[in-house]
């Protein structure tokens, strides 16, 4: 099973967005939602470093992780301690397998904002991906007591039935992937729930 996971870059108000300014990658395997201009839309305050940081997932969307990490990074050294250039950051760090770095960003990220819920998912998505599992969980879980938006929790729980399944608890995986598919919709998002749950039924036969 390949790793169908949700990574919510440049997403503080998912359902205020214009579905015209929203670009999802799956490049890295993984469903990655991006929203462009966060200058125009007051979350970065340096036009240069969002316009730096639309190239940069420009190139992640086109799977060029090495180009979009250093076009990351100078977004950073322009507007520092930004959370969602530090979540890309700690995102694209996990994509290139340097768990260090990948901690390093999001727990710098969390102290700036540590009821940041995108932060947290990002956060357990990208343990995930570094195969600490448990972490992911831990992570996930304490997201999903700040969360109040549904489809969003959809999204949290869809990330906790993967970590579970890698894990090899199909039961608590099923459980969790459930409950996301009531509540998700997003159709790219929806297409992975229904792939988890098919390989689960498999499994459970």
């Amino acid at each position: 099973m390949k790793n169908i996971l949700i990574t919510l870059i440049t997403l503080s108000f998912l359902n205020c967005k214009s579905d015209s300014e929203k670009t999802i990658s799956k490049q890295s395997k993984d469903t990655t939602i991006f929203y462009k201009n966060q200058y125009d839309k007051g979350w970065m305050k340096d036009s240069i470093a969002s316009v730096t940081f639309d190239l940069a997932s420009d190139q992640y969307v086109k799977g060029n992780f090495e180009k979009a990490k250093k076009l990351y990074q100078k977004a950073n050294k322009i507007e520092p301690n930004n959370n969602i250039i530090l979540n890309a950051l700690g995102d694209i760090s996990a994509d290139l397998k340097n768990l260090n770095e990948c901690v390093m960003y999001f727990e710098k990220s969390l102290k700036i904002d540590s009821t940041n819920t995108s932060t947290y998912m990002n956060f357990g998505t990208a343990y995930n991906k570094l195969l600490k599992f448990d972490k992911s969980i831990e992570v996930l879980k304490k997201g999903l007591n700040f969360e109040d938006i549904q489809e969003r929790k959809g999204y949290f729980y869809y990330n906790l039935a993967n970590s579970y399944y890698k894990k090899e608890d199909y039961k608590v995986s099923s459980e969790f992937s459930n409950k996301a598919l009531k509540i998700v919709k997003e159709p790219a998002v929806r297409e992975d729930i229904i792939e988890l749950q098919n390989i689960l039924l498999k499994l459970s036969n």
